[in-house]
């Protein structure tokens, strides 16, 4: 199973392509997804083609998305993750969050996030790619410089890649791979009212595509753990509402022509954020 961990920074690149200012709607209309990027095509679990970094950090840096501190997990309570699997889902978490503070410029909480990033790593096994000075100490000083720093966040991106297809770490790979995309849906949805029609709400319906796949990924891995078990129901119940929806029932031709109900909106942002309370417990 070969799939590029820079989904992390893609998802979220996706969804925060609205800008703060956007025009909303009345409740009473339904949300109107409009798209002007390509969608992310998934064929099958074990091909997913992805955006690059450095297009999702110019999709962010034009965003005018405004940091909402405090959304982000907090990077003290990476100690308290003791299993396998709570490790993977907080390395993906972690990076999805990282790198929201990198591409807007929070330079300190980025550092936090690195060396979370980096404790994690080494007890998974992964270490190495974390253990090069020269790469970590140009990270630090190019955090101010958004075409340096996507760079490298893209040789960070490539070296875990290489690390994962080398030493046969699907396992690791699909579960960071799964929580970063949820803490990148989450940071949408809490930054976004779902009472009302933005950009935002369009990109979160957009990403909804991958999600069919990614359950399929985890149910390699069922019985792993009573959490892994629980995580794979979570996301089962979600696409089960998604799919259920009368409009995407109903859709026919492009998903980014679909128009879903302010109502509908709401209860899918309220299953985005419990699952994600329920990978980070």
């Amino acid at each position: 199973m070969k799939m590029k961990l820079g989904l992390y920074s893609a998802v979220l690149g996706v969804l925060f392509l609205a800008s703060c200012g956007s025009e909303p709607q009345s409740d009473d209309k339904p949300v109107i997804i409009e798209s002007d990027i390509q969608g992310i095509e998934v064929q099958s679990v074990e091909e997913f083609i992805l955006p690059s970094t450095v297009q999702i950090g110019d999709l962010f840096r034009n965003s005018g998305l405004e940091y909402v501190d405090g959304l982000a997990l907090d990077p003290m309570r990476a100690s308290s993750y003791n299993t396998t699997f709570d490790k993977y889902f907080a390395f993906g978490v972690y990076w999805t969050d990282m790198t929201y503070c990198v591409l807007n410029q929070k330079s300190s909480e980025a550092r936090s996030y690195m060396k979370v990033i980096k404790e994690l790593s080494t007890g998974l096994g992964t270490g190495e790619v974390y253990n090069d000075e020269d790469m970590l100490n140009r990270f630090d000083q190019n955090l101010d410089n958004n075409d340096s720093i996507l760079m490298i966040l893209i040789e960070i991106d490539e070296r875990t890649d290489d690390y994962i297809d080398e030493n046969d770490q699907q396992e690791f790979a699909m579960a960071a791979f799964v929580a970063g995309w949820v803490e990148g849906m989450y940071l949408g949805v809490s930054t976004s009212s779902m009472e009302t029609h933005t950009k935002m709400t369009s990109r979160i319906i957009e990403q909804m595509v991958i999600l069919d796949n990614l359950i399929k990924g985890m149910r390699t891995f069922e019985g792993s753990s009573p959490k892994v078990d629980k995580v794979i129901a979570e996301m089962e119940s979600l696409y089960d509402f998604y799919i259920n929806i009368p409009a995407i029932q109903n859709v026919e031709g492009s998903i980014m022509d679909v128009r879903i109900p302010t109502t509908d909106m709401k209860i899918l942002g309220s299953k985005i954020v419990k699952l994600r309370e329920l990978i980070i417990e």
